[in-house]
């Protein structure tokens, strides 16, 4: 085998270890993402969600129920000009 022939091997097999040792590391970052986003999803509630009960008022530091205060007027709405 000449000195051309072994460097040319050498070269070689340098070339196919880099190669192999980027795709293991874009492999391994691929499989980080995916446990990244893995972890990151939001997983639905059981259940119903939880209405809204309204407006809680407190008066001197003790809630007062719906029952003793008057419902608040809705907001009138702009007429429109056409």
């Amino acid at each position: 085998m000449s000195l051309i022939e072994r460097l040319h091997n050498a070269e070689h097999q340098g070339r196919e270890a880099a190669w192999e040792r980027f795709s293991r590391a874009l492999t391994n970052l691929e499989e980080a993402q995916s446990r990244l986003r893995r972890r990151m999803r939001v997983a639905p509630r059981a259940g119903k969600p939880a209405q809204a009960a309204g407006p809680i008022v407190t008066i001197n530091g003790r809630d007062v129920p719906p029952e003793d205060f008057p419902p608040q007027p809705l907001a009138k709405k702009k007429e429109q000009v056409a």
